[in-house]
């Protein structure tokens, strides 16, 4: 009995336990850099949906969001909630130049990946 109840409270916080974000976000990257642009919208939009108020899940989220839209054409509310969440950050255009910064730096974290996405380039 006494493991049935320990098996119980077991299953029942990992089932409150619930999702964070960091793994979609990590996904969304992976996607963003293989230049696969509405998978990594699509798990960048979760892991903003389940990281809640966690900025360090959320912002690099909406990064991703904010360039993919960007390079499939599509509109984006993206860069307005990183001016409401990041401080010294004023207007879209302090956003997007974030964004690229971003860009920026994955060329340096994956380079080959990076060359044979042409998005990625510049």
């Amino acid at each position: 009995m006494k493991y049935v109840v320990y098996l119980f409270l077991s299953l029942s916080l990992t089932a409150c336990g619930g999702k964070t974000g960091k793994e979609e976000k990590e996904l969304a990257t992976k996607n963003f850099i293989d230049c696969d642009f509405y998978s990594a919208k699509k798990n960048a939009e979760l892991a903003v949906d389940y990281a809640g108020g966690n900025v360090k899940v959320s912002v690099p989220a909406l990064l991703i969001i904010g360039k993919s839209s960007e390079f499939l054409g599509q509109q984006s509310t993206a860069y307005e909630k990183i001016v409401e969440l990041v401080p010294g950050v004023d207007d879209k255009a302090g956003a997007r130049k974030i964004a690229d910064q971003f860009v920026q730096r994955l060329s340096t974290m994956a380079p080959d990946k990076v060359k044979s996405c042409t998005q990625l380039q510049g």
